[in-house]
């Protein structure tokens, strides 16, 4: 790309950024993921609270609740023998909201997509 601000695009261009870009929307490419994190935009909760509403085996949620914290999107505080979740990071409401009014002209085509899935990357 050509640009008469050289640096204007030397983030977006760095292969590393791109990398995590690609990694931040895997992170919420997943159902589960979307649905913990939106309920975590209502409040904290903890580990039986949030099993309990995503109607989820606590292994899996477990699991989901480790990628999201590795990555920096949740953090945790321990209360006795309770773990509290809550998000971490801002403006994903932001991004998820922006996501929808993008993706609107073209949800029944995602919904039935065949060509990515959880096997892909």
């Amino acid at each position: 790309m050509v640009s008469c601000f050289p640096d204007m695009y030397s983030q977006i261009l760095m292969p590393t950024d791109r990398s995590a870009a690609a990694r931040f929307f895997r992170v919420l490419g997943d159902p589960t993921r979307l649905q913990i994190l939106e309920l975590l935009g209502d409040g904290e909760r903890t580990v039986s609270e949030l099993v309990s509403a995503v109607a989820q085996p606590q292994p899996r949620i477990s699991t989901h609740l480790a990628c999201l914290r590795h990555c920096g999107f949740v953090e945790t505080e321990r209360r006795g023998k309770e773990v509290v979740y809550r998000l971490a990071l801002g403006g994903l409401d932001g991004i998820l909201d922006r996501a929808l009014d993008t993706m609107s002209p073209v949800a029944k085509r995602l919904a039935t997509c065949t060509r990515i899935g959880p096997d892909w990357v």
